[in-house]
């Protein structure tokens, strides 16, 4: 639900939204009747794009959730990892 927050826009020609928004990227949507809407997003490079979009790419992203859903978590024995090191 949205609430109604009106704030006040500095002789700079700021405003401050709070803290939640602290470092995060706005979109600004401006209209010519004034009115200003601000959009959190998320900015990725086209590379990331394409991965996200590459059907191949998410098939392995879903075999490793299937594999470490299988394979839980365990403490690593360091002896036995530096003696296979040395090997």
């Amino acid at each position: 639900m949205a609430m109604l927050h009106v704030k006040q826009v500095n002789k700079q020609g700021q405003i401050s939204i709070g803290k939640k928004y602290a470092g995060k990227k706005v979109q600004v949507d401006e209209y010519a009747d004034g009115t200003v809407i601000l959009k959190p997003v998320e900015i990725i490079s086209e590379f990331e794009m394409k991965l996200l979009k590459d059907k191949a790419f998410q098939d392995r992203l879903k075999a490793f959730d299937r594999w470490e859903a299988n394979n839980k978590p365990s403490e690593t024995d360091l002896s036995a990892l530096e003696k296979n090191l040395e090997n």
